[in-house]
């Protein structure tokens, strides 16, 4: 890991963080520490309990604005919103709850959460890393046509799919994209790379590229420890620079992942290798990677 804690990158608005608490509200892959292993590596070192206080302690001395919420699978999804409202003063510009499109309920959920400020998007999983998720996307018309009929709830109730998805299902993130230009969907993780080969990122950002044709399509990058492993600047720049250079900068999006990028590395070391990474793009761009987008795209207005 470089340490790069020194480098100050300027505003941010953190697009990704997971704030969690066992004891209350149980994230399923938090009750079993060895569910996700082969993802996260030994993540036993997360805590139970991880607040707006802990996120704060742990960005200290740098210039954080504001920080997105994602719901990490919690069991209650409104209890979840409703505990990390409790904490805010502010610091949370936009709330990403969680919900499976292809569940029976899903519809009143979405009534119920479209009214929930400032909740903006609803995340999806269209793969099978998790256990207790939607089947991996297939991409076939029954059930693009049901995801379809879904997420055509969201765009009706003014919010945002973020989707969760497998490297080879972006075609079927395309084609919904295509069904619903005017839904607006964030794709997780630039798309869970998984060949991290130098063919394999050739392959992944061409995929990426059918994709962010659909101007209604941004993503978030973020995850670098769970994607990369002990990763290095040097490492993820060349990914880094190929989503940013397919998207633009008013399509991406910047994000630590905390507590899980914990795991890899500090928020400074992160958002160092990020300000190293972009150096050499205009002001403009730095100023939308590092939040502009993120408040764009998943902030509450």
């Amino acid at each position: 890991m470089n340490e790069a804690d020194h480098v100050r990158p300027g505003r941010i608005t953190d697009c990704n963080i997971h704030l969690w608490d066992q004891s209350l509200n149980p994230v399923f892959w938090l009750s079993d520490r060895a569910l996700l292993r082969s993802m996260l590596g030994d993540y036993g070192s997360l805590p139970d309990r991880y607040t707006l206080d802990d996120y704060r302690q742990a960005t200290s001395g740098l210039a954080v604005d504001g920080a997105v919420w994602s719901d990490p699978g919690a069991a209650d999804p409104f209890a979840a919103i409703d505990w990390v409202r409790e904490q805010d003063d502010g610091m949370l510009v936009g709330l990403v709850t969680l919900a499976d499109p292809l569940d029976p309920g899903f519809a009143s959920f979405v009534d119920r959460v479209r009214d929930l400020d400032p909740v903006t998007a609803v995340r999806i999983r269209l793969t099978d890393q998790f256990g207790n998720t939607t089947e991996s996307a297939r991409g076939d018309d029954t059930q693009l046509g049901a995801l379809g009929a879904a997420l055509q709830l969201l765009q009706d109730a003014g919010l945002v799919a973020v989707v969760e998805t497998s490297a080879d299902s972006l075609d079927v993130v395309t084609a919904l994209a295509r069904r619903l230009a005017d839904l607006r969907i964030v794709v997780d993780h630039f798309g869970w790379p998984s060949d991290l080969s130098d063919s394999g990122r050739r392959v992944h950002l061409e995929r990426l590229a059918r994709l962010a044709v659909q101007r209604n399509v941004a993503t978030r990058i973020d995850a670098i420890g769970t994607i990369f492993g002990s990763w290095t600047t040097e490492a993820i720049r060349p990914w880094l620079e190929g989503v940013v250079d397919i998207f633009g900068a008013d399509r991406c999006m910047l994000g630590s992942d905390l507590p899980i990028e914990s795991l890899r590395s500090t928020f400074g070391q992160l958002y160092g290798a990020y300000a190293d990474v972009f150096d050499d793009r205009s002001a403009d761009e730095r100023t939308r990677l590092l939040g502009g987008t993120a408040l764009d795209w998943l902030g509450a207005s």
